[in-house]
């Protein structure tokens, strides 16, 4: 019988539900951890190869008539737990199946059964709820969620802890509306007649706004503001292209207003320049 060849890849993400690959067990509660405190080890990559290659990156179940493969950014998830205000890793296992852990012995060679993580020199995120603001990549949660709380360390102990109630304070109509009306004025904007010649490039800049709490424009951030041009990374602000994607952003007549640990929020707005856009949007 022909044996047929599934491929099914699985993504690292956290879940718009609330739901984390990296969870901190502290005061008999279980919390979700915004990112995995091994990141902030020196030896951070090493230790991800050790891992992975212990879970293996490639895993091929076999069946009577098939063969499935699996193949995913990370493919682990992490546990941690506070002690005496210490901070320890727990565990590391598997993220699709909960049969497959990873001996800790077998990643930093040592007989304990938990690590004192006295590298960590930074606040960790927890988080609760659904997020208000959902985003991400494959291997970055960058959402935003209601509840969060802030816990600083200092060589892996806790000295403090904040807690933060975020919120969406003003939702734009306009960016919220229909994507091509937002996207078809931002484009249609565009003096393109005014811009060099754009035969064989593609110009991405990222303008980063500081909007009031009406959703009005407050400021250009600068600092955050350039353009991307292959492997170059321009943040003139006498660039032309610059220039003319600011020139866009306080076009924009609202803003989104998202509040998070007490402050607001900047915004983005991201536009290319290619001749693509030209011949679609250009009158």
């Amino acid at each position: 019988m022909k044996k047929f060849i599934y491929i099914i890849t699985i993504i690292f993400a956290t879940m718009a539900n609330g739901q984390s690959t990296d969870v901190l067990i502290w005061k008999s509660d279980t919390l979700n951890l915004y990112s995995n405190p091994l990141e902030l080890k020196a030896d951070w990559e090493q230790l991800n190869q050790v891992i992975t290659s212990q879970i293996g990156l490639n895993r091929v179940e076999k069946s009577k008539d098939s063969v499935i493969l699996s193949y995913l950014w990370r493919n682990y998830k992490t546990e941690w737990f506070i002690e005496n205000d210490s901070l320890y890793l727990t565990d590391l296992s598997s993220l699709y199946s909960s049969e497959i852990s990873i001996g800790l012995n077998k990643v930093f060679s040592t007989t304990e059964k938990r690590i004192f993580a006295d590298w960590v020199n930074s606040s960790l995120t927890t988080f609760r709820g659904t997020c208000i603001v959902c985003r991400g990549t494959h291997h970055k949660n960058t959402s935003i969620y209601p509840n969060e709380k802030l816990l600083e360390f200092k060589n892996g102990v806790l000295i403090k802890t904040t807690d933060y109630k975020n919120s969406v304070l003003r939702e734009s109509k306009f960016s919220s509306s229909d994507p091509n009306v937002y996207l078809s004025f931002i484009y249609r904007n565009v003096e393109w007649s005014k811009l060099p010649d754009l035969s064989n490039k593609h110009l991405l800049v990222w303008v980063s706004v500081e909007p009031r709490k009406n959703g009005k424009l407050r400021n250009i951030d600068w600092e955050n503001t350039f353009l991307i041009d292959g492997s170059n990374l321009i943040d003139d602000p006498e660039n032309i292209y610059i220039k003319e994607a600011v020139r866009i952003a306080k076009k924009i007549p609202e803003w989104n207003v998202v509040i998070r640990h007490n402050k607001i929020l900047n915004q983005n707005l991201v536009i290319v320049f290619n001749e693509q856009m030209k011949k679609k949007y250009g009158r």
